[in-house]
């Protein structure tokens, strides 16, 4: 595993939400999953829960995805590990849990290339410290990268470890100038794109390349579309479509 974002040639087709095609969302069965197709890397997302415990999970309330509604921030992790939150997808996960994000990051460890880790909530300054610790007590730190549409979150990692590797998500073209200008000269960050800005727009993939600066982007999960990325210089797809995704890279040029 490297320790650095990417490296500039590599096509990493990365899990969304773990293979979230085949099993529920930000589970460890979506993750066991990813690994088991042969996924490059795997994103999953990180709230906090109210005793201060990070936790994987998406949403803000609790009731897409569990048998219970709510807030998330509002749950203990003991709480939160009574809910059922694989009924939803399928009966066959009706007893899959939300892990903490050190049982993720455990399950994940030595199995993918990398790990993305999205930051959606947290209460204060200080539970990203916390998320930090959990990393680093996993041996992960060095196959992590953080990405949020929180930039000041990334700002607080960075000021803790000025190494940490981050991804600024650019959901609005608005913000892609301010994001580029923040990763410009900077090997640990990349710019995590909504694929769509990049497909209307090829111009915005050619201003991210000529600064020198590592695109990902989300979500992927069209073949036809993943060539066309490509060809913009992307070599990082977040995908749900896994094997769809694994197969097209196997169909590029050999060492890619």
């Amino acid at each position: 595993m490297s320790d650095a974002v990417a490296p500039t040639d590599a096509v990493e087709i990365i899990a969304h939400r773990g293979y979230s095609a085949r099993a529920p969302e930000n589970t460890l069965a979506a993750f066991e999953a990813a690994v088991a197709a042969g996924a490059d890397a795997v994103e999953f997302d990180i709230h906090t829960a109210a005793c201060g415990t990070p936790v994987i999970f998406h949403d803000t309330m609790l009731s897409r995805t569990t048998n219970a509604v709510g807030p998330i921030r509002r749950r203990t992790l003991g709480q939160l590990k009574g809910l059922d939150a694989g009924a939803w997808f399928s009966r066959k996960f009706m007893r899959e849990r939300i892990p903490s994000l050190q049982e993720g990051l455990a399950t994940l460890r030595g199995h993918v290339g990398r790990v993305y880790a999205e930051i959606k909530g947290f209460r204060e300054m200080e539970d990203l410290d916390r998320i930090l610790r959990v990393t680093a007590d996993e041996n992960m730190l060095a196959h992590t990268c953080f990405i949020s549409l929180k930039w000041t979150a990334l700002d607080r990692l960075r000021s803790r470890d000025p190494g940490v590797q981050v991804g600024y998500i650019v959901d609005d073209a608005d913000r892609a100038e301010e994001a580029i200008e923040r990763c410009a000269g900077n090997g640990r960050s990349l710019v995590d794109y909504r694929a769509r800005l990049l497909l209307d727009d090829p111009e915005l993939a050619r201003r991210t390349e000529e600064r020198h600066v590592d695109m990902a982007v989300w979500t992927v999960n069209d073949p036809g579309e993943a060539s066309r990325l490509y060809d913009e210089g992307v070599r990082r797809f977040t995908t749900n479509e896994v094997d769809d995704l694994l197969a097209w890279k196997r169909r590029l040029p050999a060492g890619l």
